[in-house]
């Protein structure tokens, strides 16, 4: 065993060996340290997308004219049941037979949860502002237990609803209504 004369007499290999070891352990607490932040950066960088996303795609006006939001310009199908500064919870009704939902839209992106028991689905026209109609004819489903349907939608530019055919469904008494959960990305 040698001793290095100069340190107090602890042995040169033993010396050599807790420096390795103190390098060793001291890489193990720094690839943590990377690891997080990595991470870190990379949610963050999401979230700015996410966030930039959101507040780039919500600028453009002019599908969204004021006074035409479906609260104001629809009331009798669109009620507000939640809203706070990032969302607002709308509970919307199709109308009976021969009835159409004024000319409103849905500025921002949203959450659509439907209650689905199967049967008969409602026919509608679907009325945009340049006179087009696109035709959503009725669908039949088999009858069952409900459940929950949950579908993303973007915003939807200036739109009515004109119901052609409503049959009303022996459950639809029981059943929750549309919830239209709109994620508000800014003012």
């Amino acid at each position: 065993m040698l001793v290095d004369d100069s340190a107090q007499g602890i042995p040169v290999a033993t010396r050599n060996e807790a420096n390795i070891l103190r390098v060793m352990n001291h890489r193990k607490k720094l690839l943590p340290g990377r690891r997080r932040a990595l991470i870190s950066v990379l949610i963050v960088s999401c979230l700015a997308l996410f966030a930039g996303h959101f507040y780039l795609y919500g600028q453009d006006k002019s599908g969204f004219p004021d006074g035409y939001d479906a609260v104001q310009a629809a009331p009798n199908s669109h009620k507000v049941i939640f809203e706070n500064a990032f969302v607002r919870v709308l509970e919307v009704i199709v109308p009976p037979t021969g009835e159409t939902v004024p000319m409103h839209h849905h500025r921002w992106p949203s959450l659509v949860l439907d209650w689905d028991t199967g049967g008969v689905s409602p026919h509608i026209h679907y009325h945009r502002p340049d006179g087009g109609v696109r035709d959503i004819p009725s669908q039949q489903a088999p009858v069952h237990p409900g459940v929950w349907q949950v579908h993303w939608a973007e915003p939807e530019p200036m739109h009515a609803i004109e119901v052609i055919d409503n049959q009303p469904r022996a459950a639809a008494a029981d059943e929750p209504p549309e919830l239209r959960v709109e994620i508000k990305n800014h003012p």
